[in-house]
């Protein structure tokens, strides 16, 4: 008897830890949703800055669509806002001069320039 209970014991631990995990992947989805929409905006208000239309970037619709993308490796820095801050800069950078195309552009090259770079730095205040 003590062993069929142990054995249940252990299946409705194995269960639960199942549960506690698929609600804990569909929070972080519905953060990633938020965080993704809050980018778009940011992205939005840097085009309409550098008085660009904001419908004609493309790689925006991405963003804001409800499905998200795969899951990206998870950054290996103790500071992740230190590293998205050093990547964002860096493609800023690389695209020092060179706008990217709206059609084409994906969300990280229109942030990286309109927000980070030279599209931030020409915009009117």
């Amino acid at each position: 008897m003590t062993y069929r209970l142990k054995s249940l014991e252990r299946r409705l631990t194995r269960i639960a830890g199942i549960v506690r995990g698929r609600s804990a992947a569909a929070e972080r989805e519905q953060d990633l949703h938020k965080a993704r929409l809050a980018v778009a905006s940011l992205i939005r208000v840097g085009l309409e800055r550098a008085g660009l239309d904001p419908s004609a970037a493309a790689g925006l619709r991405r963003y804001e669509a409800p499905e998200p993308p795969p899951p990206r490796p998870a950054l290996r820095s103790a500071e992740p806002c230190d590293a998205f801050f050093t990547r964002m800069r860096a493609l800023a950078e690389r695209m020092r001069g060179l706008p990217p195309p709206l059609a084409t552009a994906s969300p990280a090259a229109l942030l990286a320039y309109y927000c980070f770079g030279d599209g931030a730095r020409e915009a009117p205040a």
